[in-house]
């Protein structure tokens, strides 16, 4: 039964990324202000499903949600967008319900193309040659964390990933209108702002590389809040980021720097364009450097031609660098990639296990650096209630360091950052 407004309900489904998730609320955004009402209901007159390609993982789960909703409501209709979109229209275009298939770009057209009446399939094009399409958000959830999208797509073509395809070349928003973003955000009252994109550290625009760019959003008014980036490759931290790292407190120590492998002969043949030493070197830099360091990476156990020797090389390395926290991922072959085509591709249980094993490391290094903080006071931004615990009032965050914790106050803290003092009892594992 509809409600009294007529308004048509809309519900979105993001998986992936952070770039992802800041692009959903972009187009929650636009559609709220055109006249469509949000619902977090399972039933909704339109599903937006912005989809992911990155593992073959990623791509079952995607198709698995989009056909559940076209089979559980035949009245509603579907837009589907995103990576998955791109690379597989053919798998998406024959589902009943798909009145948008969009891929990669036009997400700021969804509104017309709902309202046009028309089927709407564009995702033929190609998006080595799109230029940036600028999204623009005033809120992100809760007024807690919000994410800042800076950039879009890739150029590094490493033999695994698809993304340069889907996503197509690296393309920068303007410095202004990311700095008017994160004025907006600021004064509405976030706490932690979340730098994102594909492959951010590669952001040009006229004479700002990405380091100026941090630079200037650190200076941005009101500064009530802490700055986090996502990701950053070796060769995007470059003299001024370790500066601004070492003496502005606002930018959190928290740096993830994909690692993939920690084999000299892998990352190669997976064509990163660094070696160990350049790696290792830079972690020294840093740990000199910024007070607090927490350290993060992707590792990718299982690629074409990975020995049982590589395998212990990766391992080895991990624990030489001590990273707080892994993510570990088994190869997934891709089409149109390189590595899809490689010799010697390693056995799918084989590689499970591999990821069981790094897991199993991760864990304990990440306990060792949890250790080194016991007794310590951090500063805790508080994101969630959980449920009471013996009549008191538990909450949960992240320090400036990525260690997660809960905390018990008999008022509301939600939002707030507070001192925290770290020990077994507020450690968060899971």
């Amino acid at each position: 039964m509809k409600k009294k407004t007529d308004k048509k309900t809309f519900k979105i489904v993001t998986f992936g990324c952070k770039v992802n998730s800041y692009e959903s609320e972009a187009i929650k955004e636009n559609m709220i202000q055109n006249g469509y009402e949000y619902t977090s209901n399972n039933r909704a007159d339109i599903f937006i499903f912005n989809t992911c390609a990155v593992t073959l993982v990623a791509e079952h789960k995607c198709l698995k949600h989009i056909r559940s909703a076209a089979r559980k409501y035949p009245d509603c209709q579907i837009v589907v967008l995103g990576c998955f979109a791109q690379l597989h229209p053919d798998q998406i275009e024959n589902l009943p319900n798909v009145n948008v298939l969009i891929g990669s770009k036009f997400k700021n057209s969804i509104v017309d193309f709902l309202k046009s009446g028309e089927r709407v399939l564009k995702t033929n094009q190609n998006m080595r040659l799109a230029k940036y399409e600028e999204l623009k958000i005033k809120n992100f959830g809760s007024e807690v964390r919000a994410f800042v999208k800076v950039q879009d797509g890739c150029d590094n073509f490493c033999a695994y990933c698809i993304i340069p395809l889907t996503c197509g070349k690296s393309r920068s928003r303007k410095r202004e209108d990311i700095l008017e973003e994160v004025h907006r955000l600021a004064s509405r009252g976030y706490k932690e702002i979340i730098i994102t994109g594909v492959d951010m550290g590669s952001y040009r625009d006229g004479d700002t590389n990405f380091s100026s760019l941090i630079e200037d959003i650190l200076n941005v008014k009101p500064k009530t809040f802490r700055l986090r980036i996502g990701s950053l490759e070796t060769s995007q931290i470059d003299d001024k980021m370790v500066e601004l790292y070492s003496t502005d407190s606002r930018l959190v120590p928290h740096i993830h720097i994909p690692l993939q492998s920690g084999c000299e002969k892998t990352l190669e043949r997976m064509g990163r364009k660094y070696d160990l030493d350049e790696f290792y070197n830079l972690v020294l830099r840093l740990k000199k450097n910024v007070k607090d360091l927490a350290l993060s990476t992707d590792v990718i156990v299982g690629f074409p031609g990975e020995t049982e020797e590589d395998f212990i090389d990766t391992c080895n390395f991990v624990k030489k660098i001590g990273f707080m926290r892994l993510h570990v991922f088994p190869y997934s072959k891709r089409p149109y990639t390189r590595a899809a085509t490689m010799p010697d591709q390693v056995d799918r249980a084989c590689s499970k296990n591999r990821v069981r094993v790094l897991v199993g490391i991760g864990q304990k290094l990440a306990e060792e650096y949890d250790n080194k903080y016991m007794g310590k006071e951090l500063n805790l931004l508080i994101e969630e209630e959980l449920k009471p615990e013996g009549g008191e009032r538990v909450f949960r965050g992240y320090t400036e360091n990525y260690i997660d914790l809960k905390v018990t106050s008999d008022r509301d803290i939600f939002g707030e950052i507070v001192k925290v003092r770290v020990s077994e009892k507020n450690l968060c594992s899971d």
